[in-house]
């Protein structure tokens, strides 16, 4: 039965399958990856472009978080993918029932692309003029990217309840191949937090740079005015 237990031990059971259930499975499939893939840009935007926008003004940052929108961007397919595979279980299922009892055949279409379009417009080059950045703000917001990965991670596990195939394979369950995609789909968004966790081009790195320099720069030109006037 491939990644679907449909007989389960112990006592009388009814089983088999329901091809128009099966196919009412695709919609489902493809709406909650939809469903994941807004989550994902909603919390992204909410939680760290919006914040972020109003403590780090410089071109710098711009082009930091238009790199992270292209590494947000590429998960989309990935997304999609998984959720695909999923759905090709799902079919598979069906197809094996069909074919095991000479019943209909389901046909379940390919999910729709997952587009992940995040916003990083609010991410501004300066503020009326001021290239600037505020050290303690920013360093709180880098902080808790933990905590908005573990949040988006949740959001996830919540839609998980729309994959319901108990209507369409009678007596069995989904919950391995169900578990397994949503494994795969946090494990995509872990990839792109990583982004922005890990390495000398993290988000904290990043901020880490910006306030030495901004520092040093600082110093140089204090420096620069008290030898002018022969200090």
């Amino acid at each position: 039965m491939g990644l679907f237990d449909m007989f389960g031990g112990g006592g009388n059971k009814v089983t088999g399958y329901n091809c128009q259930e099966v196919n009412a499975l695709r919609d489902v499939i493809n709406s909650t990856a939809e469903q994941s893939g807004s989550t994902i840009v909603e919390r992204l935007h909410t939680d760290i472009v919006v914040p972020m926008s109003t403590v780090w003004y410089a071109p710098e940052a711009v082009d930091f978080f238009n790199k992270f929108a292209e590494v947000v961007k590429a998960s989309g397919q990935a997304i999609t993918d998984y959720f695909d595979q999923f759905r090709a279980a799902v079919e598979d299922a069906g197809k094996n029932w069909a074919e095991n009892t000479d019943g209909e055949m389901p046909s379940l279409p390919a999910i729709d692309l997952v587009e992940l379009s995040l916003d990083v417009s609010a991410i501004l080059g300066s503020n009326n003029g001021n290239v600037t950045i505020d050290e303690t703000q920013a360093n709180s917001i880098a902080s808790k990217l933990g905590e908005v990965e573990s949040s988006i991670k949740t959001d996830l596990e919540k839609l998980a309840s729309n994959l319901n195939a108990e209507t369409a394979f009678i007596g069995g369950s989904q919950a391995s191949s169900l578990e397994s995609c949503f494994q795969k789909v946090s494990g995509e968004v872990h990839r792109i937090f990583s982004f922005l966790t890990e390495g000398e081009n993290s988000l904290q790195s990043q901020i880490n740079a910006a306030v030495t320099k901004y520092q040093e720069v600082s110093s140089g030109i204090s420096s620069a005015f008290d030898n002018a006037v022969g200090k």
